[in-house]
């Protein structure tokens, strides 16, 4: 597994968003996202979309947990209210990131390994009070499910441990 790390700058957004387990509500805001998309002939101009997952499952029951599917704000894309289509800010800072070629049926086992293994084994902390993000750079509609390019983002901060003092000091 190849991981880099990535900073990326807070970025404007149209969204629908979905609560539930993620596994559902992802494929439902993802559903009407698209739709939405569709209709307004749009789609094909995107580049990406992006999945936010707005909840900790340790800490959020899972019927309550947002998952909101994005597109960035640019010309001709905006904020809907009608359709339910939302405006936000999606936060910046580092992340752990891995790009991941296959099936969307995949990224949460990935996701598990990155937070729970591999961050931890660099000397990182994740940093639970930002949201994990799926940068979907393939579109499902034209893309093989095996061959689609999904790159997923841990956010994290460092964990530093200073020599000769046993203190442990968090970077953010």
């Amino acid at each position: 597994m190849r991981i880099v790390y990535r900073y990326l700058r807070p970025l404007s957004v149209v969204f629908v968003r979905s609560t539930g387990p993620f596994e559902k509500s992802a494929i439902a805001a993802w559903s009407r996202m698209l739709g939405w998309l569709d209709d307004n002939e749009m789609r094909a101009t995107l580049d990406v979309g992006i999945g936010f997952m707005r909840d900790n499952p340790s800490e959020v029951g899972p019927f309550l947990r947002r998952y909101d599917a994005c597109v960035a704000v640019r010309p001709g894309v905006g904020p809907d209210l009608a359709a339910g289509i939302g405006r936000q800010t999606l936060p910046g800072g580092a992340f752990a990131a891995y790009s991941h070629v296959g099936s969307h049926v995949e990224i949460p086992r990935l996701f598990s390994q990155l937070h729970r293994d591999w961050v931890p084994r660099r000397g990182l902390s994740v940093d639970y009070g930002r949201p994990f993000i799926e940068i979907y750079k393939s579109d499902p509609a034209k893309i093989a499910a095996g061959e689609r390019v999904t790159e997923l983002l841990v956010p994290v901060g460092a964990v530093i441990e200073r020599a000769g003092t046993g203190m442990d000091a968090v970077a953010a």
